[in-house]
Formats: C-alpha cells, structure tokens, sequence
C-alpha cells in the first residue's frame, strides 16, 4: 500500500502528468460548451468521452507503477526539434503517453473552443497540422469538420430538400441557369439559383 502511495505522489507533483489533468478538465468545460452551443447533448458521445479521458488517467497510473519497477528513458523517441520544447532529458512510459495525452487533448480543446465561437480555428489548424507531423494518434474531426461547413452554408429555399429520388437529367441547369427544386417524393417544386444548387451540393 505504502509504495501505491508513493507512486501516485510522485505522479501528482510530474509536471506531465498535471498538464495532461489540466488539458482533460479544458476539454471537458469545452466540450460541455460546445453542447450547450449546438443544442447537443448526445449521452453516449458523453460517455465515450468520459471514459477516454478516465482509461487515459488510469492508463498514466498504471504506467507510472511500471516506471518505478524498470527505469526506462524514451527521450530517443521524441522527434529532436520537439526536445527543445521538453524541461527534462529523461522521459519515462507515464510521461511518453502523458505526452501523446497531451497532444490529442490540445488538439481537441481547440476544436472545442473553435466550436463555441472562439476566435481560434487558424490556431487549431496550426496546432493539428504541426502535432500530426510527429504523431498520427490525434483526434480525427473530418466527420465534425463536415458538420460544420454543412451548417455555416446558405440554407435551402422554403419547400426545398435534398433527395436522391429525382427524374433522369433532373440535374442539368436551364436554360436561364437556374435547376429545378424537388420534395422529397421527387415532384419538382420550383427552381433554384445555381449558387443555392451549388451550396446544396456540397451537404
């Protein structure tokens, strides 16, 4: 029990792994944001996330254990140009995936934060896109990205949805540009500038 004990004292003052309880507690006030933003509480997406962020505390328990039964220094499988950034030469198991932790949550809570309003999205792209050039465990926001841009289009005029069930050449424009508008049994209901049809395309 004592060396329990000693373990998780020794991992409560690791600046790694405070960094990575911090970064955790962010993204979780930021993702609850995000919900309360999009009118979204999904439960199951809640639970998926809290459980990550559970198995990556335990994960960093678990390991710390290890670092005190076999001392292992992964300071070689840190990228050289990224040792700069680190206040230390050795780097143990806990501390490598606090690390790879860190990364995925920074990304995250800036996706969070982009979400909520924040002025903040070129950074996220930033941070992404120089953190995937030394780890490809990030988190994947393609599907969210999506999202995103289907809601920042223009909406679709009254009456109008999108719908696979149109007449053949249904898609070709007119001859004044514009192309015609169906419901969603397929009857047409009018027509649509091209830059509406072309904003629908694109969801």
């Amino acid at each position: 029990m004592e060396a329990v004990e000693r373990i998780i004292f020794n991992l409560a003052l690791n600046t790694f792994v405070r960094l990575v309880v911090v970064a955790v507690v962010m993204d979780t006030i930021f993702g609850i944001g995000r919900a309360i933003r999009e009118h979204k509480f999904n439960s199951s997406v809640g639970i998926d996330g809290a459980i990550r962020k559970i198995a990556m505390i335990v994960s960093i328990v678990f390991l710390g254990a290890v670092d005190a039964l076999v001392h292992i220094n992964l300071i070689a499988f840190i990228p050289e140009e990224a040792r700069n950034y680190l206040p230390t030469a050795t780097i143990g198991l806990a501390e490598f995936f606090s690390l790879l932790y860190i990364c995925y949550e920074v990304v995250s809570i800036l996706k969070n934060m982009a979400l909520c309003g924040l002025p903040v999205k070129g950074l996220w792209k930033r941070v992404q896109a120089f953190l995937g050039k030394y780890t490809k465990e990030l988190p994947d926001t393609e599907e969210q990205d999506a999202e995103q841009e289907r809601k920042e289009l223009a909406p679709l005029p009254e009456g109008v949805t999108l719908t696979d069930a149109v007449p053949p050449g249904a898609m070709e424009p007119n001859q004044d540009g514009t192309y015609n508008a169906y419901d969603a049994e397929g009857n047409k209901t009018g027509t649509v500038t091209a830059e509406e049809y072309e904003s629908a395309g694109k969801i």
